[in-house]
């Protein structure tokens, strides 16, 4: 006989156990989808965490690097000196605080081209014309109230316009001159009274020659302050704003052969042969105090450097635009390392030899001042042992 119940009780227990083997397989296949998703989460978390760590130095450093900035941004606004740095192609990237007060920058204006932010046409001008210049420096100019230096420099990424401040220099240079020029005035006198008082008494001592030796020796002494004085007016003179340059037309051979005439006493005792190569037609133009302090100065160096039978020639080239006077001696020479500070004040190339000659040191100091109130140049060309020339262009108008 058949036996149902245990056939079919044979056919649920085997559907039972795939169920069962189904069940397990799911939730083994579960357990190990979310086992994945956590192993791939953690390691998202620690790649996260990894770049954390190496972006912080990065931010920190950006974060420093930006302090600094800020940091020499404000240092470079303290500082008396104007800064304006420009690009490649002349746009404005930074300006300090004394180059916007002193060029009228406004803040709005970084990144407009310099022309169109500095609102100061000579300083467009200068950078105009220095723009593709690695270096380029001017003398003081006036700004506003201040007197700055204007330098220029620029490289392949930057071009920067520096505005040095000379305004307390220049107060300080002023109240010397005052000063110089009051004390001037005020030896002058003394010093005049004190040189009649040792003639008089020269006069009076004729009969005692130790006295007269002395009293000689005095005047000597007396007659070099006076021509200091003399110097030191004449500088101040052409140093002041406010002296008077009337130019006019100058027939150039009559007024040199009167300078000759006044410095012919000493050229004959140095046995001195002064010759003037200028035509009878020549014409300058300038003032015609300023030079005659030009053309004396020269000449009496020339007399007073020169050897004894030494010869000085004073000549004229007529040029384009420009006119030539020069003045050549024959004597020892000015070495080529002296030739650079010869115009400097109180500069001598032989102090024992031009302190007995009676030279002051201002000569040529008021040569070279003299001659830039005309708007000219001087040049030097001197040869040890064989002589100097001094050379002067003024121009035609």
């Amino acid at each position: 006989m058949i036996n149902f119940p245990k056939i079919l009780f044979n056919k649920r227990s085997g559907k039972l156990e795939a169920i069962l083997l189904a069940i397990t397989i799911f939730l083994t296949t579960l357990t190990l989808i979310f086992a994945y998703i956590a192993y791939t989460e953690r390691k998202k978390r620690e790649r996260a965490l990894a770049t954390l760590r190496l972006n912080r130095p990065k931010e920190e450093k950006i974060s420093q690097k930006i302090d600094n900035t800020k940091l020499l941004a404000r240092a470079l606004s303290l500082i008396r000196e104007g800064i304006v740095v420009m690009d490649p192609y002349g746009r404005i990237i930074f300006t300090n605080k004394f180059a916007r007060e002193l060029l009228d920058i406004h803040p709005e204006d970084i990144g407009k081209f310099f022309y169109q932010a500095i609102r100061n046409f000579d300083v467009i001008s200068m950078i105009n014309e220095s723009f593709n210049e690695k270096y380029r420096a001017w003398q003081e100019k006036k700004i506003k109230d201040k007197y700055v230096q204007i330098i220029f420099g620029s490289d392949m990424d930057e071009k920067v316009l520096l505005l040095i401040d000379l305004t307390p220099i220049k107060k300080y240079e002023n109240l010397k001159k005052d000063f110089i020029a009051n004390v001037s005035h005020e030896l002058k006198t003394p010093v005049a009274a004190m040189k009649l008082s040792l003639e008089t008494l020269e006069e009076e001592c004729r009969d005692k020659p130790e006295a007269e030796k002395f009293l000689r020796k005095a005047i000597e002494r007396v007659n070099y302050m006076e021509q200091l004085i003399e110097d030191l007016i004449t500088l101040s003179m052409l140093e002041s704003v406010n002296f008077p340059v009337k130019i006019v037309e100058i027939k150039l051979k009559p007024f040199v052969e009167r300078v000759v005439h006044d410095l012919s006493e000493f050229a004959e005792k140095k046995e001195v042969k002064i010759e003037i190569e200028i035509p009878e037609e020549a014409l300058i133009k300038a003032d015609e105090k300023i030079f005659h302090a030009i053309m004396k100065n020269l000449i009496d160096n020339a007399i007073k450097y020169n050897r004894e039978g030494g010869n000085v020639v004073v000549g004229f080239r007529d040029l384009t635009r420009e006119v030539e006077i020069y003045v050549c001696d024959t004597g020892p020479g000015i070495p080529k390392s002296h030739i650079p500070f010869i115009f400097e004040r109180f500069y001598r190339v032989e102090r024992s030899r031009s302190r007995k000659l009676g030279g002051t040191g201002l000569g040529l100091s008021i040569v070279k001042l003299a001659i830039e109130r005309l708007r000219g140049k001087v040049e030097v060309e001197s040869e040890e042992g064989k002589g100097t020339c001094f050379k002067i262009y003024l121009p035609k108008s």
